[in-house]
């Protein structure tokens, strides 16, 4: 993710269905598309939206921009931040689910595809990857998953 503006920010994500990983709890998050709500999700009383949350909607084609409105835990009323996803092309949208696929439940192959995306710095594909839904349930997989929560998600 990029910051767009103070309080914004923008991501291309490489798949049309992205996991939605916050590490702050949420109250209330909103998914738009053109300008409209398409779908929302408040969080029950004293706890925090589940995450990862599976992407809820029809996918993210390429080229989409789709806006993300999130009020954490202690935000007013109204209060959110805002995260624009952007579908990345066609191609890389292919290239990684083709990735995906190869690496079927081989632990070691998602490690390592993990840190190959980190050494060319791309960070989208890399946590694409590590919160994919077909992530193997591997220990050195949840152990770095978990750590990367307990970070921040950051770069």
């Amino acid at each position: 993710m990029e910051a767009v503006e103070e309080g914004d920010a923008a991501g291309v994500v490489p798949t049309p269905s992205p996991q939605l990983v916050v590490v702050e709890p949420l109250l209330e998050l909103r998914i738009e598309r053109r300008g409209r709500l398409v779908w929302r999700r408040l969080a029950s009383a004293g706890q925090g939206l589940p995450v990862p949350l599976a992407w809820p909607l029809d996918p993210i084609t390429p080229g989409e921009v789709v806006l993300l409105r999130l009020r954490p835990e202690q935000a007013p009323e109204g209060a959110f931040a805002h995260v624009h996803l952007v579908g990345a092309s066609p191609e890389r949208m292919a290239s990684t689910a083709a990735l995906i696929r190869s690496l079927a439940q081989n632990p070691l192959a998602w490690l390592a595809a993990i840190e190959a995306a980190l050494e060319a710095e791309d960070v989208p594909l890399a946590w694409t990857l590590l919160f994919a839904p077909q992530l193997p349930d591997a220990a050195d997989l949840t152990a770095l998953r978990a750590e990367v929560v307990r970070r921040g998600c950051g770069d």
